[in-house]
């Protein structure tokens, strides 16, 4: 079930924390990112909605859930998502899809993911926001 409150407090942890994580990394996707482009706010804003709803929809809606079952599972839904992300982007454009970045990014997908996963579902259970 989706939870107004969780997306919002989600949305409002995940884009700062990814943000300043680009903005600080922003020499390792040098390859891939173009300095002349503008960073389309709504897509990246509707992209961490997307994964603050999937958190909901696919951890958080488990039965027997403990704190570190969610962060696992989280770890795991970042894997597949940003898995298929770097490796369909690393097929599309091989040339600026490098080894690094698909291992590099993924594994940041892992750690963000697991972690809101772990975050919302404290805030869930402190809240009791089944």
């Amino acid at each position: 079930m989706i939870n107004l409150f969780l997306t919002l407090i989600g949305s409002a942890i995940i884009i700062p924390v990814d943000s300043i994580y680009l903005k600080f990394n922003k020499d390792f996707y040098s390859n891939i990112i173009d300095s002349n482009e503008q960073l389309n706010i709504t897509y990246a804003v509707l992209t961490w909605i997307l994964i603050v709803l999937s958190i909901q929809l696919i951890i958080l809606s488990q039965s027997n859930l403990d704190g570190t079952k969610a962060f696992v599972n989280g770890v795991l839904l970042g894997l597949a998502m940003y898995g298929v992300y770097n490796f369909t982007s690393a097929a599309l454009y091989p040339s600026k899809w490098t080894n690094k970045i698909i291992i590099g990014d993924t594994l940041w997908g892992m750690t963000i993911v697991g972690s809101m996963s772990y975050i919302l579902y404290q805030i869930q259970k402190e809240y009791n926001l089944y």
